[in-house]
């Protein structure tokens, strides 16, 4: 019996020991690393309306060491569920993971109460990291926003009275077509103030605002860039654009920019001092002489009138029914106060020829060949007066010329005139 009561304190000495030991042996938390801890959010965009998982990483303690308490939130905030896990880093348990869903049903900033922890029997308020929750896009419809080159933005709901900036008139104006919160975007139209000129420089491909982890997009959407030049001086508006847009509710929403308009000045003609002929004997030559009369004043022509010439001339001679691209070309020259120049020849129609001729060349061999010697002298006399014509059609388009657009004419060629250049055969 004696030595029975012995055994027994030996094995309580013994269990007294480990737990002294696994006490003693096991991590503890100071309090420096516990003022490091933080409960943030799983995602780095939260939506009002959706629930959120907040995050608690406890390193070096099991979780049968640590106990979370219910946490006090304000009243746009409810409380969804928690959950108290292992953490698991490199396949091995290194800690505590507490998990706690939240559901916020306004949008603003929120600063929450600390998360009350108990780690080894010693109490813990753990803060939350400030967060700041933002309307959910699947809920709002797709804004059309406009964004010029110079850092000016204007969105659709916007009310702007004044001009937005000013430019000189002549001077391009860059801007890019944005529309937020859209799934998909369509039929992107446009209107074109009077005496201005647009041209749509780059048109993107579609994208779908869906994100890859399945939640939406709030990143704005590029549509389509453009290059805007207003001629005239005055309060000018701005092109109008407007466009479909699909949500993320399904429905399709017609968005469009609100009047805008800017200030254009007029710009600074750049005017090349008078040559002083002093002892030029040929001074005479460059001398205008009077004849009584009134002389005829007539509006001076600016280089985007040349440029949208050059265009239009450029475009007559590669179609080969030119009726509609003169005509256009005339109501341009008449309407900037220019004499009616000369046709454009047609590149598509010397090709014609062209092709014509070398036809003729091979039907007259085959015809030759097949001892059809009439018949095959056709073919050539018919080829032969094709290649008179290609003759004349190839001098008018394969000849260099350009728009003047006024000045002094001087002997140097590094003094000469500002001209515009058309484009030969075979360019665009």
């Amino acid at each position: 019996m004696e030595e029975q009561r012995v055994f027994g304190k030996i094995r309580i000495g013994i269990g007294l020991l480990i737990t002294i030991f696994s006490v003693w042996a096991a991590p503890s938390q100071t309090p420096q690393d516990i003022r490091a801890l933080r409960v943030s959010p799983a995602v780095s965009g939260v939506y009002a309306g959706t629930e959120c998982q907040f995050s608690l990483i406890i390193p070096e303690a099991n979780p049968s060491d640590v106990q979370a308490e219910t946490p006090s939130l304000p009243p746009e905030v409810s409380f969804i569920s928690m959950r108290r896990t292992g953490y698991i880093k490199d396949g091995v348990q290194a800690g505590t993971e507490i998990d706690v869903w939240l559901k916020f049903s306004t949008a603003k900033e929120y600063s929450l109460p600390p998360l009350k922890v108990t780690i080894r029997s010693r109490s813990y308020s753990i803060p939350f990291d400030s967060l700041s929750v933002l309307q959910d896009p699947s809920t709002m419809l797709p804004v059309f926003v406009l964004r010029f080159d110079n850092g000016t933005e204007v969105t659709g709901s916007q009310k702007i009275t004044g001009p937005l900036f000013t430019v000189s008139a002549g001077d391009s104006v860059r801007f890019t077509v944005f529309v937020q919160y859209a799934v998909n975007v369509m039929n992107l139209e446009w209107t074109v103030p009077k005496d201005s000129l647009l041209t749509q420089t780059v048109k993107y491909e579609p994208a779908a605002g869906t994100a890859q982890n399945g939640r939406v997009s709030t990143d704005r959407m590029p549509v389509a860039r453009f290059e805007w030049q207003p001629l005239t001086p005055g309060t000018a508006a701005v092109p109008g654009m407007h466009c479909t847009a699909s949500a993320y509710s399904g429905s399709r929403v017609v968005l469009s920019q609100p009047a805008v308009r800017i200030t254009v000045v007029r710009g600074e003609k750049k005017t090349s001092q008078a040559p002083d002929h002093g002892e030029d004997y040929f001074a005479y030559a460059f001398t205008e002489t009077s004849n009584g009369g009134t002389p005829e004043l007539r509006p001076s022509v600016s280089g985007a009138d040349c440029a949208r010439l050059a265009v239009l001339r450029s475009r007559e001679r590669n179609v080969l029914f030119q009726r509609k691209s003169a005509a256009e070309r005339r109501a341009f020259e008449v309407q900037i106060g220019i004499s009616d120049g000369f046709n454009e020849p047609s590149v598509p129609l010397f090709k014609l020829v062209l092709l014509g001729v070398a036809a003729g060349v091979l039907g007259a061999l085959v015809l030759f060949l097949l001892k059809k010697r009439n018949a095959a002298g056709v073919c050539a006399g018919a080829a032969f007066a094709l290649c008179v014509v290609a003759v004349l059609l190839g001098r008018q388009v394969y000849a260099e010329y350009g728009i003047y657009k006024g000045g002094s004419i001087h002997s140097v060629p590094d003094e000469s005139p500002v001209s515009y250049r058309l484009p030969t055969a075979g360019s665009g």
